[in-house]
């Protein structure tokens, strides 16, 4: 633990292990922080929806609080007056608030109770909401310190539009904004929050059996939604599948789109692409696949190309971001093409797909390039941040 200024680290994110990279950064640092010698806790603000639950072990030392009861309902905002007379909306709206307050007061109780030597790693935005609401002051020496956290990237908040405001009205205050690439931490910088660091996320060899089996599969990793845009990978497979008879598409995730996703399958009979669901096996999948894909309009450092390149799974990615920049070099670990251009993809994916030897060589190169993100490695850059932050 070194000569550290905390005792305490108190990991605060939406929800506690739900299925995406969130949830496995969190269990990841919190079982690293654990190991050194840290009090650690977990704290979500609200349950994981259902059907997003995702199986993690950890030692039962570490703390795991909950701070509402149950998740808050959906389609609860009031944007007119049309609303306000729909009597099931405004029911929603008031059990929001009524959820929120919970949590709200429960943070009250906690923030003096964890005290100074405590550092709360507030890994999205949300989290950082409700302490404010709850009270913490920045200034108040006797409440717990304070690091800020955003997954996403510069040009996705800016996208977005209320992601970005949100970073910058949440985090003014904090005594560290930490962003996952240096890119991403020097944008925020010049737009005015001062306060900038960046640190990659850990992430380790993905547990998996040794019998498992290579196939011709290309995999992805992500929600079904509209950030994670899955619709281009199957547009994408739809215009080489024939050449590649052989060849097969899993898309493992849940979300709001599933049943489109699977019309869009059914309607233009795209051959051998299957919405597999959840998973909580993520090194099996990984390790029985070839190619990765990543279809997103906006990601921060995705953890499944470092996840997938560990196992020898070279990524075709969208060129959405820094995070996917820094993680891949085009036509060595990986291959990058323009961002939304279906053909680009699709050529990108068959060039694997029909060069073993490529293949084998892009395997062999990011396997080895992506060790750099192993939890050691980055949990000793955590607690140079923590000795920087000692007052």
């Amino acid at each position: 633990m070194m000569n550290s200024p905390f005792d305490r680290i108190v990991l605060m994110a939406n929800d506690v292990d739900r299925l995406g990279g969130v949830g496995r950064f969190i269990n990841e640092m919190a079982r690293g922080f654990h190991s050194r010698g840290y009090a650690t806790e977990l704290v979500g603000v609200s349950p994981s929806p259902e059907g997003h639950h995702q199986v993690v072990e950890r030692s039962p030392e570490i703390i795991v609080r909950t701070l509402m009861p149950q998740a808050p309902p959906a389609d609860w905002i009031i944007r007119s007056d049309s609303d306000k007379q729909d009597r099931a909306r405004m029911a929603r709206h008031k059990k929001r608030f009524a959820l929120r307050k919970i949590a709200v007061d429960k943070l009250r109780k906690l923030i003096p109770q964890w005290g100074p030597r405590t550092l709360i790693i507030c890994t999205q935005v949300y989290g950082m909401e409700h302490l404010l609401e709850a009270g913490y002051d920045a200034n108040d020496f006797t409440h717990p310190r304070v690091v800020g956290q955003y997954h996403g990237a510069f040009r996705g908040a800016k996208l977005t539009g209320r992601d970005y405001s949100r970073v910058m009205e949440a985090y003014a205050d904090v005594d560290r904004t930490v962003f996952l690439t240096e890119e991403d931490a020097l944008n925020f910088r010049l737009a005015g929050l001062n306060n900038t660091h960046w640190i990659s996320n850990p992430v380790s060899r993905p547990a998996h059996s040794e019998a498992t089996t290579r196939r011709n599969t290309i995999v992805a990793l992500g929600r079904y939604d509209e950030v994670k845009s899955l619709h281009y990978l199957l547009a994408a497979w739809e215009r080489v599948a024939e050449s590649l008879p052989d060849w097969n598409v899993e898309l493992y995730g849940e979300g709001d789109l599933r049943t489109q996703l699977q019309e869009m399958i059914d309607d233009r009979s795209i051959p051998r692409a299957r919405l597999m669901g959840k998973t909580d096996h993520v090194g099996d999948v990984l390790a029985s696949s070839k190619i990765h894909v990543i279809s997103s309009q906006h990601e921060g450092l995705p953890i499944a190309i470092v996840e997938a390149g560990l196992l020898g799974v070279p990524t075709v990615a969208f060129d959405c971001s820094p995070g996917v920049r820094s993680l891949i070099d085009s036509g060595r670990t990986g291959l990058i093409v323009p961002q939304n251009h279906v053909g680009s993809m699709a050529e990108a994916i068959a060039s694997l797909a029909k060069d073993p030897e490529a293949w084998s060589r892009m395997s062999g190169v990011c396997a080895e390039g992506m060790t750099r993100f192993a939890p050691e490695n980055i949990l000793d850059q955590w607690e140079d941040l923590f000795m920087q932050m000692a007052r």
